[in-house]
């Protein structure tokens, strides 16, 4: 699944509504990527995956913080974030926790 084929970095501005709860006269975006990240899967429209790459250096970046760092999306959006960004739900976080979550409630 090519999504970003159009994408060329730079120039591109993150959409601050996606953090309706901060006070984002002064925030800095670069200092909370799992933040970042999660929103951007989870509201964010073509502009702002576009910023998020060029935040997080280019969608290797982007997708490095997605299966690391991101472990609580809905999910139709973690699906995806995986199809999207050429991820192995295993490998990522956010399968990680949901499976330790099953096993908590199941025990």
């Amino acid at each position: 699944m090519n999504v970003f084929g159009k994408y060329t970095p730079g120039g591109h501005k993150l959409n601050l509504s996606l953090f309706w709860e901060y006070d984002t006269t002064d925030f800095d975006p670069v200092r909370y990527p799992r933040l970042v990240v999660s929103r951007i899967v989870s509201f964010g429209r073509l502009e702002d995956w576009y910023a998020g790459f060029d935040l997080f250096n280019g969608i290797q970046g982007f997708a490095q913080i997605a299966k690391e760092q991101v472990t609580d999306l809905q999910e139709k959006d973690f699906q995806f974030m995986c199809n999207a960004l050429g991820l192995k739900k295993e490998e990522t976080a956010c399968y990680r926790s949901r499976q330790s979550r099953k096993r908590l409630f199941n025990s």
